[in-house]
């Protein structure tokens, strides 16, 4: 994972993370005018690598005579990828919510990452939570995902 974050100390105002399975982005979001100032980036490129970059081996194989068999993973490579940088992710949250960086925060994510997200998601950061909108915003820029946050949250009660 690489992660670049700016030098400046962000004001206790309410965070939103923007994420998917390989990219995702903090935001510090102004309760008042809803203006994002980006914090910092996280980039898991092995996310968007294929399986068999990923699998340094293949699956195991048995020989019996002339026939053989063989043994699938037992989990998908991507999958273990996506559990990587969900934890990742889920310790620079609870890392920043035990030192009171942001009074909550609102995950916007794709679906099965959402999902993956929360699951590994510390006690502190579960307590600080206002909504989980499944929603892939890791595309959009400026005024146009300021924007689309504001309505993802707004329909999800954020």
């Amino acid at each position: 994972m690489t992660e670049r974050s700016s030098n400046k100390t962000p004001s206790p105002l309410g965070w939103v993370l923007v994420a998917n399975a390989a990219r995702a982005r903090s935001f510090v979001r102004d309760p008042d005018n809803h203006a994002m100032r980006e914090l910092s980036a996280f980039v898991h490129p092995a996310s968007r690598l294929k399986g068999q970059a990923l699998a340094g081996d293949r699956g195991g194989m048995v020989r019996k005579s002339a026939a053989s068999t063989q043994f699938a993973p037992h989990t998908d490579v991507h999958e273990k990828e996506h559990t990587q940088f969900a934890r990742e992710l889920a310790a620079h949250l609870e890392e920043a919510a035990l030192a009171h960086r942001y009074p909550r925060i609102d995950l916007i994510a794709s679906n099965a990452f959402l999902g993956e997200l929360r699951a590994h998601l510390g006690p502190a950061t579960t307590h600080l939570l206002r909504a989980g909108v499944p929603l892939d915003l890791t595309s959009y820029e400026g005024a146009d995902l300021q924007h689309r946050v504001t309505q993802a949250l707004r329909e999800y009660g954020g």
